[in-house]
């Protein structure tokens, strides 16, 4: 999708609205783009989070009580930016106590950031050749959680290169994620996703999660990936 061309059409009907010559098959022509351009995270076209501080993309889980039966949680999804910091993504559990797990780019490389009742850390994950991911290429990313008798371990798979360590997850169930930013609902309890020197500006698409939607992707400030 060229997005100067909608950006191009846009401006033309503001300036026919604004002279009075209103073509009929112009803004026709303009709707036909819009519902082409149909933004959608889940498929391979595709979201671009912008550099504002509102832009990202909310995903709400069903009931996280309904989970507890089930024995892993997986997030799948690609991205592509040439942003060297930022928010990926980052899970909550129902209401604000607290807690939250997250991937950021920090300086290009991979962090993992875990706020949960039994640990609080960040921590830097490798990639294969130990390469930085804000080289304007696309990536995927596999974050899962399996739930054992002893208690649940994160795992983190890049580019199809799985990490050697296991990481403790002590955080309750996760009841909704934002994807490539952060959400004003939750600030005062994310002091260390608010404080980020950037903000994540690229692609976001593919997402994957076994878990049923509440509902539908909620989308703020963000537009077409071309």
């Amino acid at each position: 999708m060229d997005m100067n061309a909608v950006k191009r059409q846009i401006l033309y009907l503001f300036y026919v609205l604004l002279v009075g010559d209103v073509s009929f098959g112009a803004i026709r022509h303009l709707r036909k783009i819009c519902k082409n351009s149909e933004i959608e995270i889940l498929s391979n076209q595709g979201v671009r989070i912008e550099p504002v501080t509102k832009s990202h993309v909310e995903l709400v889980l069903v009931d996280p009580s309904l989970l507890s039966t089930r024995s892993k949680f997986q997030l799948d999804f690609e991205f592509r930016t040439t942003a060297p910091n930022g928010v990926l993504f980052y899970g909550r559990p129902h209401g604000h106590n607290g807690q939250s797990i997250a991937l950021i780019l920090q300086n290009g490389d991979l962090m993992y950031k875990i706020k949960c009742p039994t640990l609080h850390a960040d921590i830097f994950v490798p990639t294969r050749n130990m390469t930085q991911l804000n080289d304007g290429k696309w990536h995927s990313i596999s974050y899962s959680v399996k739930f054992k008798r002893h208690g649940r371990k994160g795992f983190i798979n890049i580019d199809g290169f799985p990490t050697p360590k296991r990481y403790e997850v002590s955080c309750d169930h996760m009841a909704s994620l934002i994807m490539g930013g952060t959400s004003p609902k939750d600030r005062g309890y994310i002091h260390e996703l608010e404080n980020l020197p950037g903000h994540f500006e690229g692609c976001i698409r593919n997402v994957r999660i076994p878990t049923a939607l509440l509902s539908p992707p909620k989308y703020y400030a963000v537009s077409v990936c071309d």
